[in-house]
């Protein structure tokens, strides 16, 4: 029998987080987190991590597991997190998996077999798996990448990185050539002014959106909702649920 599982995907601030919690809560869930860098301790701000608060309402997993010198990639998500998927559901809960690195979630759904460190073939899936994904308009999602730019750079993001360094994490760490962290070592180490870095840092986290759709579409099992300037995430998550309840005849809590 085929292990049940739900992905919530989508570019970067389309409020995926909040719908796997709103979801998580709803049908007995637990998230694992499908992002390429929440797993990293210390790496809080620049990845958007949700709060302990948020982590306690629900249990949440591959979040804060590694340091950040450490190497993570889809091989590791794909045994990590299928192991997870398994013993979430012999608990008798959902497996909500929550992120939007593509290739990861790929990974996993279509059992990719990693022959070379560079080469895989897909194979017969071995989950039972809804995955629904959260668009918005682009101007809109536009700003709200912005946005989240300026928050964190009021959260200390700066300082964030400082104290990495600090810590003797090196700048060439994997970790540290992720979107955030990247523009701030610019700012930081080579001299770049800080009102040009954050313009940078801007335009990439955009440009990664734009990425994220373009291998979104390869996906052709999404099924999307839409994420207007009203922010009704009530609304997209009791339509998620309904799906669930009638596909896995799932009980509300």
């Amino acid at each position: 029998m085929k292990q049940r599982v739900v992905v919530i995907l989508g570019p970067t601030a389309t409020g995926k987080s909040k719908i796997g919690l709103m979801l998580a809560q709803k049908l007995h869930g637990e998230i694992i987190s499908g992002d390429s860098m929440l797993v990293y301790r210390r790496m809080d701000i620049g990845t958007a991590k949700p709060s302990v608060a948020e982590r306690e309402l629900v249990p949440h997993h591959l979040i804060d597991i590694l340091e950040p010198e450490e190497r993570y990639n889809a091989f590791r998500f794909q045994q990590m997190a299928g192991k997870l998927v398994q013993e979430i559901n012999a608990r008798g809960n959902l497996p909500i998996i929550v992120g939007g690195t593509g290739l990861y979630i790929q990974a996993l759904l279509e059992n990719y077999e990693f022959d070379e460190p560079c080469s895989t073939k897909k194979t017969v899936g071995e989950f039972d798996a809804v995955v629904f994904g959260l668009k918005m308009e682009r101007g809109f999602l536009y700003e709200r990448i912005n946005q989240r730019v300026d928050d964190m750079l009021s959260a200390g993001l700066e300082q964030e990185v400082k104290d990495l360094l600090s810590a003797g994490v090196p700048s060439d760490a994997q970790s540290m050539r992720a979107i955030g962290y990247r523009q701030m070592l610019w700012y930081l180490q080579d001299g770049m002014p800080k009102d040009e870095a954050v313009e940078k840092l801007k335009q990439a986290t955009r440009n990664f959106a734009k990425r994220q759709f373009t291998w979104y579409r390869h996906m052709e099992y999404i099924k999307w909702f839409e994420i207007d300037r009203t922010l009704d995430y009530q609304s997209v998550c009791k339509e998620m649920s309904k799906t669930l309840v009638y596909k896995w005849n799932l009980v509300y809590n």
